[in-house]
């Protein structure tokens, strides 16, 4: 009886313990754990101008090498990335340190995955957002918020507020090769790690070689070598009858630098790297998977990375890489990958004073107009009958992009001005 009552004891416990998003830190928070010799505690706001906060949550990374110090809460149940309404965690986070500056969140106990996000601000609050991919974990894990990783303490602060999901969107996942950026393929199917930021932005060097307007970007930051970013498919890679991919690539950094891609599966992986012949403009590089096992059905990027390549990322110009147009060498890349969503018709085109962008079976939920250089002009919001209007009289004459996004994707759309 008495070790019946001891476990019952113990459950009951455990049960209490489990914590529930959001954290806003205005009270004792349970399970607030220092993580690898950081503290973790709640302070005082050290500025309400960017936060109305009174209270908030301190991490400092203490020992100079404890490279991944940080702040782990407990126990944090029901957590579900899975579903649009809530498929984001968003964090607010002050600190001094410099612009650029990585935040990790990690999931364990168990382990699912983990997400980066970078400081924009130095000195001010700012909102993070770490987006979970596909497929995005579910379930009761201790939530860990490393700042810096790979990077030593030595008294480094941060100060975190508001841990909570939001809405955003979980996109259909793809069937397989191509990759292309026009429509289909978005950010939310682009998974990143260690350190590693990926973006679908205008293509910053139109050209011959590669006139899409939109292509994918992926920028390193400081942390581990072999940071990238992958996409998850449906189907397994087709290795067998397609042994190569084909990739552009385009970047500023050195003539020479490794691009490597990686087909993975659970514990498996098989890496192929070429090293980029020019720089500043557009290349396609060629890499030859011939006798790579067929039953892998993930593909990782990885940029300025060689199987025991030390070389970071610093976030600059030569840590950034576009790329595109991602296929089977010996398949052509036809139509566009977008056939597989409905399509956005937009009238008139080319238009004078209006274009009106609708669809009946897609939810519009935003419309980002861009210059066809990339250079963000202005959101527009639709109208209450689905439909949106964009002010074409504001624009001289030329070509412009749209990023027009749905509930179950995105799609570019050019523009035409009289």
């Amino acid at each position: 009886m008495k070790h019946f009552l001891t476990t019952l004891f113990l459950a009951i416990v455990s049960v209490s313990w489990g914590q529930t998003l959001p954290f806003d830190f205005e009270s004792a928070t349970s399970g607030m754990i220092g993580y690898d010799g950081a503290t973790f505690t709640i302070v005082d706001n050290p500025d309400t101008a960017g936060n109305s906060s009174s209270k908030v949550a301190k991490i400092v990374k203490v020992n100079v090498n404890d490279l991944w110090a940080g702040g782990k809460i407990t126990s944090v149940s029901s957590l579900d990335f899975s579903t649009s309404a809530s498929s984001v965690l968003s964090m607010k986070v002050y600190t001094t340190e410099p612009v650029g500056t990585v935040i990790k969140i990690k999931l364990e106990s168990p382990y699912t995955s983990e997400v980066d996000a970078v400081t924009t601000v130095s000195g001010a609050w700012e909102t993070l957002t770490f987006d979970f991919g596909i497929p995005a974990p579910a379930g009761s894990a201790d939530l860990v918020i490393m700042p810096q990783p790979h990077t030593n303490g030595g008294g480094n602060t941060f100060y975190i507020d508001d841990i909570e999901q939001k809405p955003g969107l979980v996109a259909t996942p793809r069937l397989g090769p191509p990759i292309t950026f026009e429509s289909g393929t978005n950010p939310r199917h682009l998974f990143d790690f260690e350190s590693a930021i990926s973006d679908v932005v205008p293509n910053p060097d139109i050209s011959a070689a590669n006139g899409s307007a939109m292509v994918g970007k992926i920028t390193r930051y400081l942390g581990a070598p072999w940071g990238g970013s992958k996409i998850e498919f449906v189907n397994n890679l087709d290795f067998t009858n397609h042994p190569q991919i084909t990739m552009k690539v385009w970047t500023n950094a050195a003539i020479g630098t490794y691009v490597t891609l990686k087909a993975e599966k659970p514990f498996w992986g098989e890496e192929r790297s070429v090293q980029t012949t020019k720089t500043g403009e557009w290349e396609t590089l060629t890499f030859d998977f011939t006798n790579a096992p067929t039953d892998m059905n993930v593909l990782a990027f990885m940029f300025d990375f060689v199987a025991g390549s030390s070389n970071v990322g610093d976030g600059s110009a030569g840590s950034t890489f576009y790329f595109d147009e991602v296929k089977y060498a010996n398949v052509p890349l036809g139509s566009d990958e977008g056939l597989e969503l409905a399509p956005i018709s937009v009238y008139p085109n080319p238009a004078s004073d209006r274009w009106t962008l609708s669809n009946p079976t897609l939810t519009i939920t935003d419309v980002i107009v861009f210059s066809i250089d990339g250079k963000l002009l202005e959101k527009v919001e639709p109208k209450g009958d689905g439909t949106v209007d964009i002010d074409a009289s504001l624009y001289p004459a030329g070509i412009y992009l749209a990023k027009v996004i749905t509930t179950t994707g995105e799609e570019v759309l050019k523009l035409y001005k009289d």
